[in-house]
């Protein structure tokens, strides 16, 4: 197939330029820029590549890898340290936190939006970022119920919990 010759994919292609826009919407009806390299339309492409990306997440049986891709990311974007790798995380059987059985693969199985036993990627302390000595795996439950909670914070539920049931069994 003869491709048409776009002015506007000659000049960011003289300029060096790795997309290119024309203005007119993709034959998906995406109106974005189209790689100078294959005429993609940007667009479908991230679409393609978030759909296999998910694909291999769901099916991988350990995401631990994937979350710290995103972690990375995310730490980049937020200027926060990041300089650890996967065989720095120890990856435990069990949660250190809640002792129930983690579960490596993706948690999204059964229905459920999340599954409280799937291993996360936990920053003991949150401002010191992604480093070697604060990074855990612990459940989802644990992480959510953690989430950015203070010690502080920590102590004064424990001690309304204990006030309001002192006289109850739970």
């Amino acid at each position: 197939m003869a491709r048409i010759k776009c002015a506007e994919r000659e000049v960011a292609k003289a300029n060096s330029g790795k997309t290119y826009s024309t203005g007119k919407p993709c034959k998906r009806g995406h109106i974005s820029e189209r790689f100078v390299s294959t005429y993609t339309c940007v667009e479908c492409s991230r679409m393609e590549l978030y759909q296999t990306e998910r694909e291999r997440y769901r099916t991988s049986e350990n995401t631990l890898a994937y979350q710290l891709r995103q972690r990375k990311v995310s730490a980049n974007k937020l200027g926060i340290p990041f300089n650890i790798l996967l065989e720095d995380i120890e990856q435990p059987e069990y949660c250190p936190v809640l002792g129930i059985k983690l579960n490596y693969a993706w948690g999204g199985k059964e229905g459920r939006l999340r599954d409280p036993s799937k291993a996360t990627l936990d920053k003991v302390i949150p401002k010191l970022g992604y480093v070697p000595g604060n990074v855990f795996v612990i459940s989802w439950r644990a992480n959510k119920l953690k989430s950015d909670m203070t010690i502080t914070e920590l102590e004064k539920i424990m001690n309304y919990i204990k006030e309001k049931t002192h006289d109850q069994t739970i």
